[in-house]
């Protein structure tokens, strides 16, 4: 008779574009020979991300409206982690994952509610000004009680030490999805084209690449800016503002990411806060010559500066612009960064990330 396989749940808000939900899909495709697995989403969407066929996503609700004050936030949490534990009840979960940080707290105290095992995991800048009070307060208190935080770099992991009292904190980095290795080609006819992929919101400040173009002027370039968010307006009005409309252009909901990838010849990312940056792992995978700026997390594990691309010190505008013409006008260091960024990528391929992930997984069952 065969074992039953154990069943693990993942916990998220949605299944949206985005980092951590690429990471999750990843991890569940590469999972689910092994485990039972399952994705509960706070609110229904569709999957973006292509999801394994024996992957199972449950939605508490269909959608959910944006709490106006502290009290109506507290009551939807609240009602959001009674419906997350009678799934795991209903569902006979043995183990708990939450990704991104309501999540995590939901998971943690539904896992305990269930008297099952909980991981989470951190994505974010541990530092970050923007997170509400209330989920900082809770995050001190709930974090120590799940059995172990997954953060991606080693840096995190040690301001995570310093800043909550948890006794497992383990380094995982993400994972390159295998859907997009799959996507790779070894003959590839670049274009003169700029990328940047990302939300477009205050972390990732796009802003700076469509001014360092304003400085270049540069005669036959085209810069694609892939991502949807909040700045979509703003920046659209700056690049018209500098007359950059011939040469800049925004996209948003992209699905055929590889072929961005793999038609651009440089990959520009301006982050001034990362967890880890997937976006700019997975144009190093497809062998882009990438600059980015050295923001404190995620960054500098992926780029050894002048070896498999440039880092720029966050608020040097300067540096930026001298870096892409230096690139722009340099084929061989073109040349020399593509093969040093696809050999870099290689640690963090799908399989090595999910088998790590699987002992992990195992450790607590």
């Amino acid at each position: 008779m065969t074992n039953k396989k154990k069943k693990i749940a993942f916990v998220i808000g949605a299944l949206t574009p985005g980092g951590a939900e690429r990471v999750i899909s990843t991890l569940s495709n590469g999972l689910v020979k092994d485990f039972d697995v399952a994705i509960i989403t706070f609110k229904k969407s569709n999957p973006f991300y292509r999801l394994d066929e024996r992957v199972k996503v449950i939605s508490c609700f269909e959608q959910i409206n944006k709490p106006t004050s502290i009290f109506g936030s507290i009551k939807l949490n609240y009602t959001i982690f009674k419906k997350v534990s009678s799934v795991v009840k209903n569902e006979q979960i043995d183990l708990l994952i939450g990704f991104i940080t309501s999540a995590n707290i939901i998971a943690t105290l539904a896992a305990l509610k269930n008297d099952i095992p909980s991981l989470i995991s951190e994505r974010n800048d541990p530092l970050k000004k923007d997170i509400p009070r209330f989920w900082v307060m809770l995050r001190k208190f709930v974090y120590p009680k799940s059995d172990s935080l997954i953060v991606q770099t080693e840096k995190v992991k040690t301001i995570y030490s310093n800043m909550l009292r948890h006794k497992n904190i383990v380094v995982l980095p993400n994972p390159i999805s295998s859907d997009l290795s799959e996507l790779r080609k070894n003959e590839i006819k670049r274009e003169k084209i700029i990328l940047t992929v990302g939300r477009l919101n205050n972390d990732k400040r796009q802003d700076k690449l469509i001014r360092a173009i304003y400085s270049l002027n540069l005669e036959d370039w085209k810069v694609i800016i892939i991502g949807k968010g909040p700045n979509k307006k703003k920046l659209n009005n700056l690049i018209k503002n500098l007359n950059l409309s011939n040469k800049i252009e925004i996209l948003s909901d992209i699905k055929n990411i590889h072929d961005y990838y793999l038609r651009a010849s440089i990959f520009v990312f301006t982050s001034k806060a990362e967890g880890f940056p997937n976006a700019l792992l997975e144009a190093m995978h497809f062998g882009l010559p990438c600059i980015s700026t050295d923001c404190n997390y995620g960054p500098s594990d992926l780029i050894t500066n002048g070896k498999d691309g440039f880092l720029v010190p966050v608020n040097n505008q300067d540096i930026l612009v001298q870096k892409i013409d230096e690139l722009i006008k340099d084929d061989d260091l073109k040349k020399s960064f593509e093969k040093n960024a696809i050999e870099t990528s290689l640690n963090y391929t799908s399989k090595k990330v999910t088998e790590k992930w699987k002992t992990i997984i195992n450790q607590h069952l």
